[in-house]
């Protein structure tokens, strides 16, 4: 089946809603919407954003899972030229305070509960630190902000200025932020175009659609959703790239590997997806081998360099036919793909695939002079898929992007004469936790502050579930003395869940370079002897 190319998001929605005004499109536990309903929300809460006074280029927050409300915000909102920030219902306090800062919203969207922690009470609470004007939307009914489902009770009649505004946006708009690890520095505000948004849609798309046609999976299959939406996998690589191909999406709340197998057991699902740490948890389940997964012919992994144990498990006990990709919020989520049939000794010597149609890379040295095929190096990126830039942080964009349009991955890798890809390992020091990257200074600037910590450093240190582990070493002040639950603790208030250090380890001193900088390597080295 043929998708079209279009530049926008919401072209999709409207193309598949005028095509075939029936299909069930979109379900989330008992409620469900067929193209048509779906086209259909989407426009009356656009209208209901203009209504607000939400223009072009202003930020829409929201603090929600993956469910319907969130699908149809995050469309709406892009649809009227409105950027989309979805944040993670696990962040804290202190995450919150950064990025909401940073962005400046013109609305918050959000959720009173999520998995027992109270996000209305905390942004309530935070709220007076932000500008008196946000707009605060709740989904549900709690104390704190106007009823989102209220946005549906009026009739706007802005049909006419919803069209006008859409014929007056650009493909390089900005369309969506996504906060990232990146390579160095603070998180970063990574803006993606609704171009971006589109094309890496497509592309995917298609190149997945078209690899299972080819084994016999008829197109508009069943397609899960539940990564979140504030990770490039969950609002593009997934709920967009399904939104794209038309597919029959099934949005769960969030990924839980026994959730993910049982519907893809009942629904005959034909795709699974995932980072390595999810599939690791797959394979750790007891009771994997006793539910059916016949109908999975392919498996797509992407986030990390494979191991052949993984790959084995996998292909004997998940799907035997398994697709590795290589992408990045600031790069594009996928720029890379391999091909069914690859051997995996190939994928676990680092193999990553071949550019898709409209992206280019370069590997280069320290002093970013090109090297030849086979040589290892920096993979820089350029194309489509390649975003503009970080909103409103001109250091960190001079840092990560070239002038000529190349960005830096910070991923050390090496390509062949005939263009395939391998990666090799990190440039620099950021964590990855399962799917998410997290930056040392995010930890260690929230136990710096504590009266009795002198010195702080975290770094990740491997882990066969999750890939990386945050372990924090800490260097108390002269005569103090501090537990380690201690600062778990106070870790685990204001951060979210997944940047909460797994064991914190109290030293005399953490080594430092000659330039007086922390030295990782080193410690990171001499953590992983002493579990040896």
């Amino acid at each position: 089946m043929e998708i079209p190319k279009f530049d926008f998001l919401w072209q999709y929605v409207k193309y598949w809603a005028e095509k075939d005004p029936e299909f069930p499109l979109i379900k989330f536990k008992w409620k469900k919407l067929n193209a048509r309903e779906f086209k259909n929300k989407v426009n009356h809460l656009a209208e209901a954003l203009i209504d607000m006074g939400v223009k072009k280029g202003d930020r829409i927050v929201t603090i929600l899972p993956m469910i319907l409300e969130y699908v149809l915000i995050y469309i709406a909102s892009i649809s009227i030229g409105a950027i989309c920030t979805p944040m993670d219902v696990r962040f804290r306090p202190a995450d919150y305070r950064r990025f909401i800062k940073h962005t400046g919203p013109k609305v918050i969207f959000l959720i009173g509960k999520a998995r027992g922690y109270n996000i209305a009470k905390t942004i309530k609470e935070l709220s007076s630190e932000f500008n008196p004007t946000i707009n605060y939307r709740i989904v549900g009914r709690d104390e704190f902000g106007d009823p989102f489902e209220d946005l549906f009770e009026k009739t706007y009649n802005l049909s006419a200025e919803l069209e006008k505004t859409r014929l007056k946006l650009n493909p390089n708009d900005g369309a969506l932020i996504i906060f990232t690890g990146g390579t160095t520095g603070v998180p970063k505000a990574a803006l993606l175009s609704q171009r971006n948004i589109a094309n890496a849609s497509y592309l995917e798309s298609t190149y997945i659609g078209e690899r299972l046609e080819s084994i016999g999976v008829k197109p508009r299959f069943k397609f899960l959703v539940n990564l979140p939406p504030s990770h490039v996998g969950g609002s593009v690589e997934i709920l967009a790239t399904g939104l794209a191909g038309g597919n029959e999406l099934i949005l769960q709340e969030q990924w839980n590997p026994y959730a993910v197998l049982r519907a893809t057991q009942k629904m005959k699902i034909p795709i699974i997806g995932g980072v390595p740490t999810m599939f690791a948890i797959i394979l750790s389940l007891p009771d994997l081998d006793n539910l059916d997964l016949s109908s999975l012919k392919i498996a797509v992994v992407s986030g990390e360099k494979l191991s052949m144990e993984l790959l084995t498990g996998m292909k004997e006990r998940i799907c035997s036919s398994i697709l590795n990709a290589y992408g990045s919020t600031e790069s594009g989520p996928e720029v890379t793909f391999t091909e069914i049939g690859d051997p995996l000794e190939k994928l676990a010597k680092g193999y990553i695939g071949k550019l898709l149609p409209g992206q280019e890379i370069k590997i280069v040295d320290e002093k970013d002079n090109q090297v030849p095929p086979g040589e290892q190096g920096e993979m820089l990126i350029r194309g489509s898929l390649t975003i503009p830039g970080y909103y409103n942080m001109s250091e960190e964009n001079k840092a990560t992007f070239t002038d000529d349009g190349w960005c830096r991955s910070g991923d050390l890798g090496y390509m062949t004469e005939d263009g395939e890809l391998y990666i090799k390992g990190r440039k620099k020091f950021i964590i990855r936790v399962g799917s998410y990257t997290v930056l040392p200074s995010e930890v260690e600037d929230i136990v710096v502050k504590h009266p009795k910590v002198s010195m702080v450093a975290a770094v990740g240190i491997p882990d066969k579930i999750y890939g990386e582990i945050i372990w924090l070493a800490v260097v108390l002040e002269k005569g103090q003395e501090i537990e380690e639950n201690e600062i778990i603790a106070l870790c685990k208030k204001e951060l979210a869940d997944f940047k909460v250090p797994k064991r914190v380890i109290i030293e005399n001193e953490i080594p430092i370079t000659r330039l007086g900088k922390i030295d990782r390597p080193t410690l990171q080295k001499k953590i992983i002897q002493s579990l040896e």
